[in-house]
């Protein structure tokens, strides 16, 4: 751990970091308004619910079926499963783990940068600790965004915001899943942007596995391979439990590639610049 290489990740990774986040608490609010116009009309909501299509698009987005329980709470899952929430979280999550590692190599930096007196093993997870921090924010900025959107546009039912951090919790296990498959790729490669563009592919390719599952009966065995299966944020907020069962998946799945690819990096060869 080297405290120096820390502040320094966190320098270059902090004005992108707190726009995010300030972007993210800007969706939620954005929900929450959303979702007071949508109170005033749910006749409408309802038809629109009825369309098979339409339906489905909903299920995939929250995973489950949201016909029947148009409450605000309900409702305003939108926001925890918005595509925006995710591209503004991966964002982060790819900019800052891809930049710590194949970053450095692609720019000319990494073997400067290792000629300081600290280890490779110090190095990968220093620069970890920025990311995990970026993921930590978020992840927890979605319910504030929600709690301030509330503040904001007081709703006739008030939401009830305890059952929204358990989905933040499954949430911040999604993330890290994304960043330690992005650390283990950034090991791997020294060009920034393939290690970008193959963290994608493999987002890409996991949520088009989540849509072709509800419509292919082919695809539902390999549904488990997708991220997001286990991430479903309408069920978690119905029982306001901790869906522990997902979470320990997405935390292995983290915890195996930031590992693999500590390993990797301790014993690669960098290129001078």
């Amino acid at each position: 751990m080297s405290w120096v290489i820390l502040r320094k990740t966190l320098r270059d990774a902090g004005l992108l970091m707190l726009v995010l986040t300030l972007g993210v608490v800007a969706l939620e609010m954005a929900v929450v308004r959303a979702v007071l116009e949508l109170s005033r009309d749910l006749a409408s909501v309802q038809h629109w619910l009825g369309v098979p299509l339409v339906r489905d698009l909903v299920r995939i987005a929250l995973g489950a079926d949201l016909l029947g329980d148009l409450g605000p709470t309900s409702l305003a899952t939108f926001g925890m499963g918005h595509p925006l929430l995710y591209a503004l979280s991966w964002t982060l999550l790819l900019t800052t783990g891809s930049g710590a590692i194949a970053g450095e190599v692609d720019r000319g930096t990494a073997d400067l940068l290792l000629t300081l007196p600290v280890t490779r093993r110090a190095v990968y997870i220093s620069t970890s600790l920025a990311w995990v921090l970026g993921a930590l924010l978020v992840s927890f900025a979605a319910p504030l965004g929600l709690w301030l959107g509330e503040l904001v546009c007081p709703l006739s039912q008030p939401l009830e915001l305890v059952r929204f951090w358990p989905v933040a919790v499954n949430l911040l296990g999604l993330n890290l899943s994304v960043a330690g498959l992005t650390m283990l790729v950034s090991s791997l490669l020294s060009r920034r942007a393939v290690a970008v563009g193959i963290v994608l592919a493999a987002l890409l390719a996991s949520d088009l596995i989540k849509f072709l599952a509800q419509f292919w009966p082919a695809v539902r065995p390999f549904s488990f391979l997708g991220f997001q299966h286990y991430y479903r944020p309408l069920p978690v907020v119905r029982s306001g439990q901790l869906p522990v069962a997902d979470l320990a998946v997405l935390l292995s799945v983290a915890l195996a590639a930031w590992l693999a690819g500590l390993w990797y990096f301790s014993r690669r060869d960098i290129p001078a610049a």
